[in-house]
């Protein structure tokens, strides 16, 4: 007896620990029986009520980004063809640069380009709303999807969210606008991934997000971090938060709370990184997508000391595809972005510990899952290379430290360490550390060969290149292109 597609979803991603949380078979779900449960939680996705599965198109399962995601497939279908380089992929315009309004640059986590890109399209008319995350009214530490139709709606959703928000959800608001609506939408890259594959699957609400804006992203945290950084504060209750802001403040900025008596808890970026081995997802060891590849338009932090001393948010900035790179080149004529161009190795250079976290490490990591017969996801690419002695013993140390830092035992001790102490002994150990392990992790990265696989076809023809929607061609009219299953 054939099984429903969310029991299909339910065995294959949700049960074998991977899904994402992107929020695609929510946003997706014709019937509305899927919702997520508990959001301060684990958050995975459930039928509501216990409803049974409708019979439908199965789009929760096609657009899912936990299980498979062929990147010839997506780069063939966002880009044209497949990407050049498999460390950062297809890449058009690449700058470090900020917003030129001062107000968009200090409300961004770097240096505002996302929330500035967003906004000129709004005001250019490019777009008729921008999707991006912000604060539940009633229950501030709660982020929720809404679509942003002015600049001060915009400004609202600026900034890094860093707990589980599953943004996709957006798409079932999205299916109720009108036709020919047109969206951009800032997103992470398990979030994008689906977009692209329901966007190649012809999904309509997904058709109306003519332009991604994607940010870089390592990982993502259960709201057990926020918890955990009010337990170093003597705060039990998180209903007490009136605001909560990963990255306020002059740059790289801090995590900071605000409390309903008026009280700020604060700690660094930097020492509140603490809160990432204990509590990161941990599908977000089994991504290789740091860069967010399939964007338009993305960005992220320009670690390089030459930014960082200056003591202001600059972004890396990428156009990805034709009309995210006309995007930024008009930003620029109307001095909207101000910019200087740098070299594509500088560029790897300024992430290189995250990407060798994400392009090697990743894998080294799903093979050590397949040993033990646990399900991986699928990304039709993988490393010929094999890494060094050294990079596997550090990979070994690492599984560890993470594997103890998941412990109860560990979350309960560290919260109650004072906050200083913590930051300061994590500071510490983060700068040894990358020091001790720099050449080690990128040792031979540089010239690490990938296997790729070719795009997957069409019933009748290749995959129809998203780009050539930006040349005219009705957005919409992607819907009579359907992907294999």
């Amino acid at each position: 007896m054939p099984i429903g597609p969310f029991e299909k979803l339910r065995r294959e991603v949700i049960d074998a620990g991977l899904c994402t949380r992107c929020g695609s078979c929510v946003g997706v779900c014709t019937a509305e029986v899927i919702e997520f449960a508990d959001p301060l939680g684990r958050c995975l996705p459930i039928l509501k009520d216990n409803e049974p599965c409708a019979k439908c198109a199965a789009m929760c399962v096609n657009g899912c980004s936990g299980q498979d995601v062929h990147f010839p497939t997506l780069a063939q279908f966002t880009h044209g063809s497949p990407s050049t380089d498999t460390r950062l992929g297809a890449v058009k315009s690449l700058y470090v640069g900020y917003a030129g309004d001062e107000e968009i640059r200090k409300a961004g986590a770097s240096g505002g380009v996302l929330s500035a890109a967003a906004i000129y399209m709004l005001e250019s008319g490019i777009v008729d709303g921008a999707i991006g995350l912000s604060p539940n009214a009633s229950e501030p530490w709660k982020f929720e999807p809404r679509i942003a139709r002015h600049r001060d709606e915009v400004l609202g959703c600026a900034q890094s969210k860093y707990s589980i928000s599953p943004v996709n959800t957006i798409l079932r608001q999205l299916e109720q606008e009108p036709k020919g609506f047109r969206a951009a939408m800032a997103a992470i890259p398990c979030q994008v991934h689906s977009i692209r594959k329901l966007q190649a699957d012809g999904f309509p609400a997904a058709c109306k997000i003519t332009h991604i804006l994607g940010s870089y992203c390592g990982n993502i945290l259960h709201f057990d971090a926020v918890r955990g950084f009010l337990a170093k504060h003597r705060v039990k209750d998180y209903r007490q938060i009136a605001r909560l802001e990963y990255r306020a403040g002059e740059w790289p900025g801090k995590m900071r709370v605000t409390l309903v008596d008026g009280r700020l808890l604060e700690m660094p970026k930097f020492y509140a990184n603490y809160l990432i081995p204990f509590y990161m997802m941990r599908r977000c060891l089994l991504c290789t997508d740091l860069a967010n590849e399939f964007a338009d338009i993305s960005g992220g932090d320009a670690w390089a000391p030459i930014y960082e001393e200056r003591g202001k948010g600059f972004s890396l900035i990428m156009g990805r595809t034709e009309r995210g790179r006309q995007v930024l080149d008009e930003m620029i004529r109307e001095g909207r972005l101000t910019v200087e161009p740098i070299e594509l190795e500088a560029a790897v250079g300024m992430h290189s510990h995250m990407l060798d976290f994400k392009k090697r490490g990743a894998f080294l990591r799903m093979d050590s899952l397949r040993l033990r017969h646990k399900p991986v996801p699928s990304y039709g690419y993988h490393p010929l290379t094999p890494a060094p002695f050294g990079r596997l013993a550090f990979e070994m140390l690492l599984r560890t430290i993470y594997a103890v830092c998941s412990w109860s035992l560990s979350q309960w001790a560290v919260a109650r360490l004072p906050t200083g102490i913590t930051g300061r002994i994590f500071e510490q150990a983060r700068r040894r550390w990358k020091g001790l392990t720099a050449s080690t992790k990128r040792k031979g990265f540089g010239t690490i060969q990938f296997e790729v696989e070719p795009p997957r076809l069409l019933q009748h023809e290749r995959i129809s290149p998203i780009e050539d929607h930006s040349r005219g061609v009705e957005k919409n009219e992607i819907s009579e292109r359907h992907v294999k299953a």
